[in-house]
């Protein structure tokens, strides 16, 4: 999904998004309009925002074709660029020979556009803030502290990091939020195939509700089998949180073992599910 938002002078303080239009030609490639509306306001205009919430390669190419429409009606207007999602974030080094590093290969096409700023939020590790260039990034912990504002956390919670890579960053978000509890499971994935081989949690843990905090879901297997080690060793209830929701594979197994999902940001729309709540704080999108 694209959006183009006009923001004006101090003065007026405003701002007005609309939505360009979007085709595709037979052979596959894509187009972009701009509305009428927004052409015809470029006097006006101090500065221009693209919203862009990138799900599919053809959005990213979308992206950049937007990004030159916008340009050439508004060429000395600062430009500056949401993106709550960076696409190949996850692919941020190289685990086998022969593979790309993808989240370079990205995050240079990004660069390239020369945008004013990029916002992003919640990256999946350092590597992108680092590679992408004028980068504000909204924290995790602004996300989470609305759900920890939940009636199930009011008399305190244990976050779980799922994984070891996950580990300082729960660490640091229980710091910048006050948390005192957390935990940590590891996991065993074969770098391959992507398989989890195995999941462990310690059994030492507080009574309080536990909130496993992650900044993606994709399928869940992830969550699924840490949900399976967590009954085995806690009666707590267990709850979810994260940054970003593809639930590629929905959400029927992992509705099984948390009596609550969070997200900031959810792909999944054609699948509503009734325990999922979606976080409005810190939404760029």
């Amino acid at each position: 999904m694209l959006t183009i938002t006009s923001l004006y002078t101090e003065e007026t303080r405003r701002a007005v998004t609309l939505e360009p239009r979007v085709f595709t030609f037979a052979g596959g490639e894509s187009q972009v309009v701009l509305p009428d509306a927004f052409v015809a306001d470029t006097k006006s205009v101090a500065g221009v925002r693209i919203n862009a919430w990138l799900r599919t390669a053809d959005t990213v190419m979308q992206l950049l074709l937007l990004t030159d429409a916008v340009r050439r009606v508004m060429p000395n207007v600062p430009l500056h660029l949401n993106m709550p999602y960076v696409p190949y974030a996850r692919q941020d080094r190289v685990c086998n020979p022969g593979e790309a590093l993808s989240a370079r290969v990205f995050c240079d096409l990004i660069n390239a556009q020369a945008y004013a700023s990029v916002t992003i939020a919640d990256p999946h590790s350092d590597v992108v803030p680092a590679l992408l260039d004028r980068v504000n990034v909204v924290d995790a912990s602004v996300m989470l502290a609305e759900v920890l504002q939940q009636p199930a956390f009011a008399r305190g919670v244990t976050l779980l990091a799922p994984d070891a890579g996950a580990r300082k960053r729960v660490q640091q978000l229980a710091k910048k939020l006050g948390v005192e509890h957390i935990a940590f499971a590891d996991k065993v994935r074969d770098t391959k195939t992507g398989r989890i081989s195995g999941t462990s949690v310690s059994s030492d843990l507080p009574h309080l509700p536990i909130l496993v905090v992650d900044d993606i879901c994709d399928g869940g297997r992830t969550f699924v089998e840490l949900g399976k080690a967590l009954a085995e060793v806690s009666q707590q209830p267990r709850y979810l949180y994260v940054t970003h929701g593809i639930f590629s594979k929905g959400f029927e197994e992992l509705n099984l073992y948390y009596q609550r999902i969070f997200t900031a940001y959810n792909w999944n729309t054609s699948n509503l599910n009734d325990k999922l709540t979606t976080i409005t704080q810190g939404a760029l999108v």
